[in-house]
C-alpha cells in the first residue's frame, strides 16, 4: 500500500507523517472560489452564482468535465 500513498503528505490519522489539520470552512471557501473560476472559464458564471446563492452545491451544477478546470 505504501506505493500508492505519499507518507509525507498523508495525515497522521491515516498512518502518514503530515501534521496538517482539516478545516472544513477554509476548504469549502476554497472550493467555492475554484467553482467560480471554473464557471468563468466555461462562461456559466451567472448560472453558478445563482446556484450558489440558492444554497446548492456548485459541484452538482457543473456538468462539464472537472479535468479541464
Amino acid at each position: 500500500m505504501k506505493s500508492y500513498f505519499d507518507e509525507e503528505n498523508l495525515p497522521q490519522e491515516l498512518g502518514g507523517k503530515s501534521t496538517m489539520r482539516y478545516n472544513h470552512e477554509e476548504f469549502s471557501r476554497l472550493m467555492v472560489q475554484d467553482d467560480l473560476k471554473c464557471a468563468a472559464f466555461w462562461g456559466s458564471d451567472e448560472k453558478l452564482s445563482n446556484h450558489i446563492a440558492n444554497g446548492h452545491s456548485a459541484a452538482v451544477f457543473n456538468a462539464t468535465s472537472p479535468d479541464t478546470c
